[in-house]
């Protein structure tokens, strides 16, 4: 272990000892919710690469740094009262530890289902996994120089930060690392941004209640089709049930698209008019449709209901760059599919694209939060969290689209990361998708309680079988 330890009890610590920071936001309390039970926890595994063999040392030093510049790595979650809080933790804590000869997919698959001691913290942790010097490194400019392997896995509690706040972290802790190997100083006063509660989108949210409000007729629908929405069992689970008694514990399987591959699927998806993300979506409902038939459905037409996480930052006013923690929403989506899909994929992509960004047009991306402010009463609000329904989406997709936007610092003098792969535990399937160094990248996220192993991996060959056959 490197780095100091947590110890003691939440009641051993005198009141005055926390820094109370704020009451956690309604999405930071939903997921505190749940992490103690294992889901909404989320995990990087970042492939890396250096000139000489990566040291414990040089890592725990980095993970230190890390911890004093970005504030989310510093809070914990404590009780006031009746009132979840954010607090600062009391101390430097870092939970480290190197594993060697690991299966960094397992380590990945472990730091998903292990819980936080919220009320103390850290609510992250870093494994070390050593590498054979032989492993594959697609990235022919860096095999020769670069010839070590090495591979960092990286898991968080969902509250403390987002898809965009985790890449920034972790694009900046490679940024330390490379500094630490060099001998640089580094500058621990200078932090990554601020961990803020999104005030701005609650007002969208709440201005766009009020204009609901203004038609009851209309609000009512929206209720009754959610509430619909929300009764339905997947169409996946429909014809592929779990075996009771199994497992609760989420599995990745992994898949990734060479350069050219890459390169064609993405022009591809240009000339037809189409948003890579649409396409993936258009392709996930297709192999889900197919999986279907071949278990005996006979439908010509499928409806399949899509959840699209969102970062929020892109809806607000103001530059929201240096916004840390969780800024997420949803976008429920659903558009018919033939179930000959295959013959007019790019028709179905087309068309499910542009119901999408109708809905985006249309505020569907408030319409989640609207419907749950609405349906769900300010008393209540506890309670709903301390229950959880079963899966009812066919699809949860979280698309970051070009990962090296948001990490420019991962090819460094010394070190270098050749892949980042990015999950989530879940009570559903998720799909997780992005581009990383000109080659897409994708982690399907699913317990075997929910979808059976087989299904989950049937569905993921399907997935890609049809976008190489398609480009």
């Amino acid at each position: 272990m490197t780095g100091s330890a947590t110890g003691g009890s939440q009641e051993g610590k005198a009141a005055g000892d926390a820094r109370w920071l704020r009451p956690a936001s309604e999405v930071e309390s939903f997921f505190e919710t749940f992490q103690t039970r294992g889901t909404f926890l989320t995990a990087y595994w970042i492939t890396l690469r250096t000139a000489e063999p990566l040291q414990e040392a040089s890592v725990g030093l980095a993970l230190r740094h890390l911890f004093r510049k970005v504030p989310p790595l510093r809070t914990c979650f404590r009780r006031r009262g009746d009132c979840l809080w954010l607090c600062e933790m009391d101390e430097e804590a870092v939970d480290f530890q190197v594993e060697d000869e690991a299966d960094p997919k397992r380590v990945m698959e472990d730091l998903m289902s292990q819980s936080f001691a919220s009320h103390e913290g850290p609510l992250w942790r870093a494994r070390l996994v050593r590498g054979a010097a032989d492993e594959d490194c697609p990235l022919e400019e860096v095999r020769a120089s670069f010839p070590h392997t090495s591979h960092l896995v990286l898991g968080n509690h969902h509250g403390i930060a987002d898809g965009t706040s985790n890449a920034r972290t972790y694009n900046l802790l490679l940024r330390i690392l490379n500094d630490v190997i060099a001998g640089r100083p580094i500058d621990d006063q200078e932090q990554l941004g601020e961990m803020v509660v999104q005030e701005e989108f609650k007002a969208m949210v709440s201005a766009k209640l009020r204009e609901l409000q203004k038609d009851p007729e209309n609000l009512q629908r929206l209720l009754e089709e959610k509430e619909k929405v929300m009764t339905s069992v997947p169409l996946l689970l429909q014809c592929y049930p779990s075996v009771q008694g199994t497992q609760v514990k989420t599995e990745v399987i992994f898949e990734e698209l060479d350069e050219d591959t890459t390169r064609r699927f993405f022009r591809r998806c240009k000339s037809e008019g189409v948003s890579v993300g649409s396409a993936f979506t258009a392709l996930i409902n297709g192999a889900i449709i197919d999986l279907a038939k071949k278990a005996g459905r006979t439908d010509e037409t499928f409806t399949l209901n899509e959840s699209h996480a969102l970062d929020v930052r892109r809806f607000l006013s103001g530059d929201a760059s240096r916004h840390l923690g969780v800024h997420i929403t949803v976008l429920a989506h659903a558009v018919e599919a033939p179930a000959a899909w295959r013959e007019s994929f790019w028709d179905y992509a087309r068309t499910l694209h542009r119901s999408l960004h109708t809905k985006l047009s249309q505020d569907g991306h408030l319409l989640h939060s609207c419907i749950r402010e609405a349906s769900v009463s300010t008393d209540d609000v506890g309670k709903a969290t301390s229950l959880f329904p079963p899966p009812f989406e066919d699809s949860v997709c979280t698309n970051m689209r070009n990962l090296d936007a948001v990490c420019p610092d991962v090819a460094g003098e010394h070190v270098q990361a050749t892949r980042i792969l990015r999950g989530a535990s879940n009570y559903t399937s998720a799909h997780f998708f992005h581009t990383f160094r000109r080659r897409f990248l994708y982690s399907f996220c699913s317990s075997a309680h929910i979808l059976p192993r087989d299904a989950a991996k049937a569905l993921t060959r399907a997935i890609f079988d049809n976008l190489r056959s398609l480009v």
